[in-house]
Parts: structure tokens; sequence; C-alpha cells
């Protein structure tokens, strides 16, 4: 009976999602995404792309004034193939992940206004069961060094050429027990990049078993293609697995309150802390090579161990600065967008949306990057 009960609650969850009704609309709008691969980028335009639920994807090209939505697939929310939750930018090019719980999409573009599937269509990945727009789920996305890597649930993919080929790495079975003789159990794992001087990828991912709470960190030194679980040094008094944010020379984790802060230097292996922040509840960003705490008070380092006050304007949410100093601010539980040009002491409201009627997720604006577009 132990070995018959859960196989017939798998067969009969299997025949449930068999039977689940397919959203017409929403699938020949996945279909009708071109395919990539064929990426031309001149990366001269400055901007900003910020994206939410639904395939929402709103672009600047003068410094956060004006906002265009250059694309929308359809409503969606924290489940399912219109989850959008990360952005990564990297050689001219922005990479938007669509789909959590659902098929997983990497929308692409060189120019801010074409959004393309961004791969070629050639590579069959396992996890794409045939589908050769279908990515493996991916709940985050990072870029250096040419490279485009994700993170999800136990597997990572990685395309080192803008589409035309992609990778995959499953944790299933390559990681039997860490160091400390602890079993694998993850996920919501999302990756950062390091900086050109490490040239490593780095990925935090939950902790669903036993051992430090802090999460599992792993590292890849060849620009996605494999990986290895970390023994990380200095993180045992880390209570609860938080955020990661690289910047400048250092790596920054905050505990899941923000309250503590641990710093790296040397690419994740050995960390210092806890150092306290000064503030809790605060979302991190990187802000032109420092840490920003956006809370009540809004904090700000240079190293991740001390911290000092910023303007008490400053809107909680997550931050992303441009080149010429201006500051974005969006959050999940806004529709709209603010932007500072004094360092964050004033904000003015520069675009907002009405979302869509629907239940199960907050349908404001999850993340953003900055960088270069194709004019």
């Amino acid at each position: 009976m132990k070995l018959f009960l859960p196989a017939f609650l798998l067969l009969t969850a299997l025949a449930t999602n068999a039977a689940a009704p397919v959203d017409e609309a929403s699938e020949q709008k996945r279909l009708a995404i071109p395919l990539g691969g064929d990426f031309q980028p001149d990366p001269k335009v400055p901007a900003f792309v910020v994206v939410g639920h639904g395939g929402r994807i709103l672009v600047s090209k003068d410094d956060g004034q004006k906002w265009t939505q250059a694309f929308f697939g359809h409503p969606g929310a924290d489940h399912g193939a219109w989850a959008t939750k990360a952005v990564a930018y990297g050689g001219g090019v922005f990479v938007v992940v669509v789909g959590w719980g659902g098929p997983t999409t990497y929308l692409a573009s060189e120019d801010g206004v074409r959004w393309r599937h961004l791969t070629k269509g050639d590579a069959k990945l396992p996890e794409s069961k045939g589908d050769v727009r279908v990515m493996p789920g991916t709940w985050g996305m990072a870029a250096g060094k040419g490279a485009f890597v994700g993170a999800g649930y136990m597997t990572f993919t990685a395309t080192p050429d803008l589409g035309k080929t992609f990778s995959s790495f499953t944790m299933w079975g390559a990681f039997k027990d860490d160091a400390r003789g602890h079993k694998l159990s993850t996920h919501h794992v999302s990756p950062v990049y390091c900086g050109d001087a490490s040239g490593r990828f780095l990925a935090l991912g939950d902790n669903r078993g036993e051992g430090p709470k802090f999460g599992h960190l792993f590292a890849s030194d060849d620009l996605g293609k494999t990986w290895r679980w970390l023994n990380p040094k200095g993180l045992e008094a880390s209570t609860g697995r938080g955020t990661l944010v690289a910047s400048g020379k250092h790596l920054v984790m905050t505990d899941r309150d923000a309250e503590n802060a641990w710093t790296s230097s040397d690419a994740g292996d050995t960390w210092t802390g806890p150092h306290p922040t000064g503030t809790k509840r605060a979302t991190l960003s990187g802000v032109r090579g420092e840490f920003w705490l956006a809370g009540k008070p809004s904090r700000a380092s240079a190293d991740g161990k001390t911290w000092r006050e910023l303007p008490t304007a400053i809107p909680a949410g997550h931050l992303i600065a441009s080149d010429a100093g201006s500051l974005v601010s969006i959050a999940p539980q806004r529709f709209n967008i603010l932007r500072s040009g004094d360092g964050g002491k004033s904000w003015t409201e520069v675009h907002s949306y009405q979302p869509p009627d629907i239940q199960g997720g907050a349908q404001g604006l999850r993340a953003g990057a900055f960088g270069y577009l194709k004019p």
C-alpha cells in the first residue's frame, strides 16, 4: 500500500493536468512570437526595461521620462505561462523570462521594439519536450561575458551566443550530498554575475531541507555550463534566505527581512557578517556600484558592512539606475513607475497603467534593468 498510494496520486495528478482546459488565446499568442537566434546588437541608445506579469514589457529611451509598452502577451499571475519576474541585460540585448509553472519563454530584443524568442529554435533541450520554444522553468536570469544564464527549479540553462545554442545542467543526480552530509532540497534558484574579475555566475536557492537556513549556493566558472554546490564559510549565522546582489567588487546577501547583511569579495566562497543594516522589510538593489535598501528607513553601503542613511523620500520597491544618474522605482504592489533625477530626494510618477482584473498575484512591475539598445 505504501508503494501504491504515491503512484496512484501521481497518475491522478497527471490525468488532472492533461484534462485541464487550454486557453487558446494564450497559446496562440505564445506560438505567434517569432524565433530569434539572429540578433544583431548595436548598443548605442541608453534604455530602461521593466517587466511584470502577462509578459508586460515597458521601455524608456529618454532616461526614464517617457515609457512605451513594447509587449504584452496575455493576462497572467504568479504561476502559469505568463508569470513574468525577471529581466537581464548583456551585450546590447535584453532578455525577459516569461512563465513559471507553465511553458517558459525567453523573450529578447536588441532594439526594445521587436521582441522575439531568444532561441533560434535549433536547441533541443530535454526540458522542452518537443517544443523548441520552451525553456526549462526559470525563476531568475543573469548576464555576463556574452552569456545569459537562467535558473529555476533544479535546472540551469545557458546560452553563450544570443540564442544560437543552449546547454542545460540538472541538479538531479549531479549532487548527492554536500560537504556537510546534507541532502539537496531547493527551489526558486536565481543567478547573479559576479563580475569580469572572476567570471563566475553564482546562484542562490531556497533551502527546503536540513542544514543552514540561508539557502543553497551554486557556482559556475564556465559561463553556466556546469555547476558546483558550494559549502561557503561565514554564513552560519544567517537565519533565512533573503536576496543576493552583485555590485562593484562585492556580493551582498540579506536575510529575509533585510535587517542583516553578509558580504563576500571572493565570488561567494567566504563571507563576513552579520552586519546590521539599520532597516527592515527593505528591497535590495545594486545602484552604481553600491548596495541600496529601499525601506523605512532606506540605507546604502559600498561594501555591505557599513550602512548610511538615504533620502527619506525613496519609495519601497526595486531601484534601477541609469548611467546619467537618474533612478527608477518599481514594485509589485504598484501600477506605476517613479523617477528621481536628484539621487532620490524627490520623485515623479512618469508612467501608470491599469492591470487586468485577475487573481493569483500582484500585477505591478517585478524586475528591471538598464542597458543600451540598437538605434
